[in-house]
């Protein structure tokens, strides 16, 4: 039946396109009518340079009426699935950027409910960075998504959207995003609230697992669902104090509260499948929520040679999560511990201070340096408590770890011709520092040195193609979340940090290939990344319990390729494809263990502009293949598929939309296999991803200008495992 509801909507969609053809004018082109003949010229959106891909969001016409999360679909390198979850060839591993600068709202598991509030409008290019240089930090990722916004003009005024979107389920999204500019002053102010509703997240998941040492086995059944209040936003503002100085501001704040509900059925079996314990328990967050609050000065100092530009910086970063888990027991049969239910609670508190310098001077009409300087402090502290009920000790562990970083890096970047070059070093310090206030364990500290080299070569074949080769480093520093001592004890479980943990170092090749004509773009992109110090997760079984911490010593290697296509074959018709492939083998020296697989994700997009002025917009795609992220497991496959329904009103100022995720699909199951270590066995999750959502976008005012920023800022995001992104 679905296969056939399918091939009806795909026929349906031949016919429109066909009828389309000769009803609605391209979103792209600009004509001129001579006597009856028409002169016509597409623009090329997307510019592939020596140190980044960029895709020109301001003269794409489309953009007028999306959100930035909406435009992200139609950038190679770039792919947003069903769930809207983001990833930079194929991977999560990626850090999102404002104007050069980290944005602490712009990061965690809610970015894309941020990307979502943000017009693509206000947007004037996206910038993909999948092999960053000196400049950039070895900041731990593999790819920036840097988002530039549009630059100021000479009009006075206020600009403005108000958006909102209702689900099925009931939660509902709104938002706003005001612009005003009084002479050389600009400010943007954006504030957003989003409710989600407990029915979106409500999933039956299993687990079961064999023990390879004792034969035993275990089984967790149970649903689980969790509602979340949500408020982010941010102040901008910018005084140009002549054609050389210019000033910017910024503050920020997210706020998140989340009421999440469990409810398992815990198992275990000995060998002769002879019952050891059974149980039932009901998790609950009475009290869970995390705010962070960042800030940011810039100074920019231009000169009057063209392109030189002085920098100074100052950003502020604080995030105060506090948490409280409460485990509740019952139909207890032969229960292995001595309580009955217990509350975890756990407050930590980091923040960070960071100053740089930035210089970028060019010689002549080839030759352009990147200097910098840059120093972080860093302060985490954390508190956890276990208070049990019954004749377990209650359990409190105090933790504090102080950062010092100092960091300076030079880059040279050569154009001449058809080739251009670019080649940097940088050099981090790094001073760690970890003291018990309980007295639980010795103090200590630490000193890492790392270099960090990149180069890239990029040769322009043609006016449209061009191929580049790059080599790039990146470390990762480990946050209070990986290096918290505390230990964390459950009936079946046990889980701590690892305080004497160091900087890890990933090291890539990458070979990009772009062709870029009037109808078709094609960017193929084969890499080879490896480490041989990963931080990972370290798991193993110990008197009964499933035991979780970290270490320095994972080795992985990943052979890759990525691509992207983007074909408008008839006016008013355009296809988008992302797929990528990669083979993956992770290593663990002690005990050996040795976990590969090959797979990758497709993600096709259709936008076909219909009669009434409409635009109905299908996308599908999904995960395949055996994907290997970790020594231990396999991640699962998996399929979707929505549409979504366009029209503006008003002279294009309101925009309604209707989507359906899913809609022909109930339930949707997804398997995650462990089949390496101490047991093995599978996790899954039975969700129910059939949704309809209707949206509303209303832009007023004709102001067109944004903030204007530095032309370079401060970009933290070398940590891993903390709350500061």
């Amino acid at each position: 039946m679905q296969k056939k509801t399918l091939l009806s909507i795909v026929v349906c969609f031949t016919m429109t396109t066909l009828y389309a053809q000769k009803t609605e004018p391209a979103d792209t082109l600009k004509g001129q009518t001579l006597d009856e003949v028409v002169v016509a010229q597409r623009r090329k959106l997307i510019k592939n340079d020596i140190d980044k891909l960029t895709y020109d969001v301001q003269h794409d016409k489309t953009a007028q009426t999306k959100t930035t999360l909406e435009i992200l679909k139609k950038i190679p390198l770039v792919t947003v699935d069903g769930q809207e979850n983001i990833r930079v060839q194929g991977s999560t591993s990626f850090k999102v950027y404002k104007n050069g600068h980290p944005d602490p709202s712009l990061s965690g598991q809610n970015l894309k409910d941020i990307l979502k509030a943000i017009p693509a409008s206000t947007i004037k290019r996206i910038e993909v960075i999948t092999d960053p240089g000196a400049k950039y930090d070895a900041e731990g990722t593999t790819a920036i998504l840097n988002i530039v916004m549009m630059s100021s003009s000479k009009l006075q005024g206020v600009s403005g959207n108000v958006n909102s979107k209702i689900d099925s389920y009931g939660s509902v999204r709104l938002g706003t995003y005001l612009t005003t500019k009084v002479g050389k002053l600009t400010t943007t102010v954006n504030y957003n609230y989003a409710n989600q509703n407990k029915k979106q997240t409500e999933n039956y998941r299993e687990e079961a697992y064999n023990y390879v040492k004792t034969g035993e086995q275990k089984r967790e059944y149970g649903t689980n669902s969790t509602a979340a209040t949500i408020h982010f936003g941010n102040i901008s503002a910018s005084y140009e104090i002549d054609s050389l100085n210019l000033m910017t501001a910024s503050a920020n704040f997210f706020g998140y509260k989340a009421d999440a509900n469990t409810q398992n059925t815990n198992e275990r079996w000995d060998k002769n499948s002879l019952l050891i314990y059974k149980f039932d328990n009901n998790m609950t967050t009475p009290g869970y929520s995390d705010l962070n609050l960042g800030g940011r000065f810039d100074y920019q100092h231009k000169t009057h040679l063209d392109g030189e530009v002085l920098t100074l910086s100052y950003m502020l970063a604080a995030t105060r999560p506090q948490t409280t888990f409460r485990q509740t027991y019952s139909n207890m049969v032969n229960f292995p511990v001595s309580y009955t239910s217990y509350d975890q609670n756990t407050r930590e508190r980091f923040t960070e201070h960071t100053f740089q310098i930035d210089y970028v001077r060019p010689f002549g009409k080839h030759h352009k340096i990147e200097s910098g300087t840059k120093y972080i402090l860093r302060n985490n502290n954390s508190t956890s408590l276990m208070d049990y009920q019954g004749t377990t000790p209650d359990m409190e562990s105090k933790f504090k770890h102080k950062a010092q970083v100092a960091a300076a890096y030079l880059s040279y970047i050569l154009t001449a011709g058809k080739w251009a070059a670019r080649a940097g070093l940088r050099y981090e310090f790094t001073r760690m520092k970890a003291s018990y206030p309980d007295g639980s364990n010795a103090d200590y500290h630490a000193n890492l040195n790392d270099w960090v080299p990149s180069a890239s070569l990029q040769y322009k074949i043609s006016d449209g193609q061009t191929l580049k080769f790059s080599y790039n480093t990146s470390i990762n520093r480990p946050g209070i979340g990986y290096l918290n001592p505390a230990i964390i004890s459950t009936p079946t479980a046990v889980s701590f940090g690892n305080a004497n943990l160091g900087s890890s170092r990933n090291q890539k090749l990458q070979l990009e290939y772009m062709l870029v004509t009037s109808k078709l773009t094609l960017q193929l992109s084969p890499y080879y990344s490896f480490t041989n110090n990963g931080i990972g997760r370290i798991l193993y079984e110990q008197n009964r319990k499933d035991v979780s911490t970290f270490q320095n010593i994972l080795k992985s290697k990943i052979f890759g390729i990525s691509s992207y296509t983007a074909w408008t074959p008839f006016t008013g018709t355009s296809f988008t494809l992302n797929a990528s492939m990669r083979y993956a083998r992770i290593t663990l020296p002690t005990p050996y263990i040795k976990n590969s697989g090959c797979g990758g994700g497709i993600y096709f997009d259709w936008e076909q502009k219909i009669p009434w002025k409409l635009t109905l917009t299908t996308s599908l795609g999904g995960e395949y293949g055996n994907r290997v992220y970790n020594p231990y497991a396999i991640e699962g496959h998996w399929f979707y598929y929505n549409f979504t329904l366009t029209r503006r009103f008003l002279k294009d100022k309101l925009t309604v939309s209707l989507s359906a995720e899913s809609p022909f699909v109930k339930e949707r199951s997804t398997t995650y296999r462990i089949v390496q270590g101490d047991y093995t066995g599978y996790e899954r999750a039975v969700m129910k991803p059939q949704c309809f959502k209707i949206g509303l976008s209303w832009k007023f005012g004709k102001l067109r200008a944004s903030v204007k920023k530095a032309a370079r800022s401060i970009e933290n995001d070398d940590l891993v495992g903390s709350n500061k992104k």
